[in-house]
């Protein structure tokens, strides 16, 4: 991680507590730290911890950590100079440019995707107002949306040839190797490449700080497929993290805590155009438990409006399933018309529209509904069969009040006994497959618990550290354990107040070991001071007792038996002193 002392000056003027509930507004304290459930897996056991003393974060959940910086930077997909220079105007500081920092590899190369990334859209806002946009200037029309909406939205024209974007981008100094990584050219037989798209109309996809990170595209002619066209997966872009027009909503969605899910960009835009502007769409119409998660950050209700035909009401209730299994309140809403949201918002208008938003239905409901839709008299079989289908959705539910009421409904809604619904929700629950977090979680260190706990000790409270000079290296048998101590010991003493996040730092590829330390809760009312002591004294002895194994196991020499001889007294007498 980089550091100056601008940005340690940054630091020193934020509380990554309150950062962090920005993002995070379930943060609660938690005795000497806060907790909250993971932004960055899906959990429902709160793991997710922050150090207000250390000015860190971990989850044990995924093994995320770091500090301040690195929680912004992982967040809002951020290299380090940009999350460096939005946390410097929160604090008031005078942020220099990036190139006067030091940037790391991933970092240089964000940076220049963005920048890329930056000129097509330009490029191709430019084209859609060229006499070569005329078509799609056209369609939009027809579509009603406005001079404004396009504005807002970026929207753009590719022209059809196949390398129209290619040269604008040479003409800038833009390498072909950037472009295709960036996923704006394609590689075709022969070695040949392409623009990605040709003949569309560009959507820009932006991340929440409102960075073009990828494109969606559609066709205009009608032989032309797929009819929708979204950049590959690239650094900066990644499809089941990334949900259209959050950058534009989520102004809307943090004052009023809810999110309305449509199924495309042109739902987006006619929503947003007639001040929906809460509205937000996946990349296709399957939302991830990372879009649940992402969404979970700003919005604690949802309501999922699809298209009417069954692929889309299908969607709906998957998509509803998968909001619920992350802890959210969602409804389903449903036109029954068999218009896209932007065409009744065009027909019918804001008002009417928001009536059926307000009508939405709970999951349960909606499926229920779907039922009984032209099956007035269901037989007890076919009424066996639905209620084992639905009993899916309610175990989904985390809200366990919800759960007990949705029984009781499917009780009463099909004329059933309250208990026999709930023998088959327990048979449901264990069939429902549980979705496990994409992250993997932190491998387990391999050293003892002793040596963990001690530097668990000096990282809690650095002041020990200056303690601990009678603590050798040698009395640790972990290589990792002894590497962490020496560079601890080895810290200036006006740095040991940063000791996680110095030693991080230092140690990258251990990182998450070193939050984990820093923030894990020591137990107990116990003295820092006295535990140190007592855990040197053991480290001390446990070496011993190692260093006297190894020279029973093979002939001593004179020197080696004078030696062990040492060794057995100091241990008869540090025996002798515990009792």
């Amino acid at each position: 991680m980089s550091s100056s002392p601008v940005i340690e000056l940054i630091r020193e003027k934020l509380d990554i507590v309150e950062v962090v509930r920005e993002y995070v507004p379930s943060l609660k304290k938690a005795g000497r730290n806060y907790k909250a459930t993971c932004p960055f897996h899906n959990e429902k056991t709160p793991s997710f911890t922050v150090s207000p003393e250390k000015q860190i974060f971990y989850c044990f959940g995924c093994g995320a950590g770091g500090d301040v910086f690195k929680f912004v930077m992982d967040i809002e997909g951020l290299a380090f100079p940009e999350a460096a220079r939005k946390l410097a105007q929160k604090a008031g500081v005078e942020y220099g440019d990036e190139r006067s920092q030091p940037l790391s590899p991933e970092d240089r190369e964000r940076l220049e995707l963005k920048k890329i990334m930056k000129a097509a859209a330009a490029f191709y806002h430019k084209e859609l107002f060229s006499p070569a946009g005329e078509k799609a200037r056209l369609y939009l029309g027809e579509r009603r949306v406005s001079k404004a909406t396009v504005e807002k939205f970026g929207l753009g024209w590719a022209p059809p040839s196949g390398k129209a974007l290619m040269d604008e981008l040479k003409k800038g100094g833009w390498s072909r190797d950037l472009a295709h990584k960036a996923g704006l050219i394609t590689e075709r037989e022969g070695g040949r490449v392409a623009d990605t798209f040709r003949g569309r109309i560009i959507f820009p996809i932006r991340n929440q700080s409102g960075d073009a990170i990828a494109f969606g595209g559609r066709v205009l002619d009608p032989e032309g497929v797929p009819k929708y066209l979204n950049s590959p997966e690239t650094p900066l872009f990644s499809k089941r993290r990334t949900l259209y027009g959050l950058h534009e909503a989520l102004p809307q969605i943090r004052r009023s805590g809810r999110l309305l899910l449509l199924e495309g960009y042109m739902d987006v835009l006619g929503a947003h155009q007639h001040g929906v502007d809460w509205a937000v769409a996946p990349l296709g119409t399957n939302l991830t438990a990372e879009h649940a998660g992402t969404v979970k950050r700003y919005a604690k209700d949802a309501v999922v409006l699809f298209d009417d035909d069954r692929a889309g009401i299908q969607a709906s209730v998957k998509a509803a399933e998968t909001f619920m299994e992350a802890g959210l309140y969602v409804r389903l809403a449903n036109l029954g018309t068999g218009q896209d949201p932007d065409e009744y918002l065009n027909d019918n208008g804001r008002e009417k529209f928001e009536q059926v938003l307000a009508e939405a239905s709970d999951p349960l409901e909606f499926r229920i509904g779907l039922f009984f839709k032209g099956r007035p008299s269901p037989t007890a079989q076919e009424k066996a069969q639905a209620i084992g289908v639905l009993l899916e959705t309610v175990a989904r539910q985390t809200d366990e009040i919800l759960k007990s009421e949705w029984v009781k409904t499917l009780a009463d809604r099909f004329g059933v006994d309250e208990e026999s619904v709930l023998k088959q929700l327990r048979k449901a629950a264990l069939a429902v497959p549980r979705v496990a977090p994409r992250r993997d979680a932190p491998a387990r260190d391999p050293m003892p618990q002793l040596e963990r706990g001690y530097l668990q000790l000096l990282l809690r409270e650095p002041e020990l550290i200056a303690a601990s000079s009678e603590v050798k290296p040698e009395y640790f048998s972990s290589p990792l354990a002894r590497e962490l101590f020496v560079a601890l010991t080895e810290l200036p003493p006006e740095e040991r107040g940063n000791a996680a996040t110095e030693l991080a730092s230092r140690f990258p590829e251990h990182s998450a070991l070193v939050h984990e330390l820093a923030v894990a809760d020591l137990g107990g009312e116990s003295s820092p001071e006295r535990d140190a002591a007592g855990a040197a004294r053991m480290l001390k002895r446990f070496a011993v007792q190692r260093r006297v194994k190894e020279l029973k196991s093979a002939p001593m020499s004179p020197e080696q038996l004078q030696e062990y001889s040492r060794l057995m007294a100091e241990l008869k007498s540090s025996a002798a002193g515990g009792r």
